[in-house]
């Protein structure tokens, strides 16, 4: 008889054991790279460069119509430019490039358009031009 009964604890143990296991996996997030809806979402950085990929070719870069930049021109040394110009945004500048006028378009620049309630655009197309191409680091 005491056998059977610590048959059954040994395997009540367990079973709530391997329960506890479960619900602790379950709480782990496993990252595909998509963005999409869930319980923890994706972390700051994720978000700050799919914010910044989205301003950039929402703004800045496209195939055709009032963009300053082509989409197949962007390579490290055009990307490494408008980081530099992004980083020094803050700076006076006695001169400004025609990066600068580029980066201008993003909200807050002076030449964007429907910031109200906007993310800093420049910092986030900054963050994604830098991961994306190993730039400005």
């Amino acid at each position: 008889m005491f056998g059977r009964r610590f048959a059954h604890a040994q395997t009540l143990a367990l079973c709530l054991t391997i329960a506890a296991a479960a619900a602790l996996h379950a709480e782990q997030v496993h990252a595909s790279g998509s963005v999409g809806a869930g319980s923890s979402g994706i972390n700051l950085y994720g978000t700050m460069y799919n914010q910044g990929k989205t301003a950039f070719f929402g703004k800045l870069a496209c195939d055709g119509g009032d963009c300053p930049i082509r989409k197949n021109a962007l390579d490290r040394t055009l990307a490494a430019n408008l980081v530099g110009s992004l980083a020094s945004r803050a700076e006076v500048k006695f001169e400004t490039t025609e990066m600068d006028a580029v980066v201008s378009r993003l909200c807050p620049g002076e030449n964007a358009v429907n910031c109200d309630g906007k993310i800093d655009e420049q910092q986030a197309v900054q963050y994604y031009l830098s991961r994306r191409f190993g730039v400005g680091k």
